[in-house]
């Protein structure tokens, strides 16, 4: 019974002295069937070991040299192909050209109607926008001191330099709409007399 473990035999030994014999012999069976188990794999591993990584090496390097030789076949397709393509792409290139050119030219119109337009309405919600040599924003607030919102309403941000950064303008949209138009009207006139 030493082959068993210390362990397995204390554990039965004390289940034999608790009246629990069952338990006790069912852990030695238990322990000899693990013990065996084990011995024969070591037995059945131990000889073709070698022989069986050879052929799993083997297996490997064979699948290598598939992935290998189908990567090179798609190399040798894409080289092929590429006279083709490249005349393709530099006509794609062409076609992007224009159409990018289409494009500037579009949102210069629509840059020149914003300007006559006056206020744009935004998506978001209470938000007006302006196109006036620069961006106006015209956004309504609620107070909030920490932020510089002193008093819920409109305020409106124009161009760095026209000092009009976060300046309430009212409380009711047609009021501040009509104060944001007097400010840019004489920012722009002031602009215009000193160039």
């Amino acid at each position: 019974m030493n082959d068993l473990g210390t362990e397995v035999e204390a554990t039965a030994t004390w289940l034999e002295q608790h009246a629990a014999p069952g338990a006790a012999a069912l852990l030695r069976r238990v322990a000899r069937q693990r013990d065996q188990a084990r011995r024969e794999l070591a037995a059945h591993r131990a000889p073709d070991r070698y022989r069986l990584a050879w052929r799993s090496a083997r297996r490997r390097a064979r699948t290598e040299h598939a992935k290998f030789t189908s990567v090179s076949e798609q190399l040798d397709d894409f080289h092929t192909q590429w006279g083709e393509d490249c005349r393709r792409f530099n006509e794609h290139s062409a076609a992007l050209t224009r159409t990018n050119a289409q494009l500037r030219i579009d949102l210069a119109q629509f840059q020149g109607h914003a300007e006559r337009a006056g206020w744009i309405p935004d998506p978001a919600q209470r938000r007006l926008w302006r196109w006036r040599e620069g961006w106006w924003v015209l956004a309504h607030r609620k107070k909030n001191p920490k932020d510089g919102y002193h008093d819920t309403g409109w305020y409106v941000w124009g161009p760095t330099e026209s000092g009009h950064l976060g300046e309430w303008t009212g409380r009711l949209k047609t009021e501040a709409t009509t104060e944001a138009d007097r400010l840019i009207t004489k920012y722009l006139t002031t602009r215009a007399v000193t160039s």
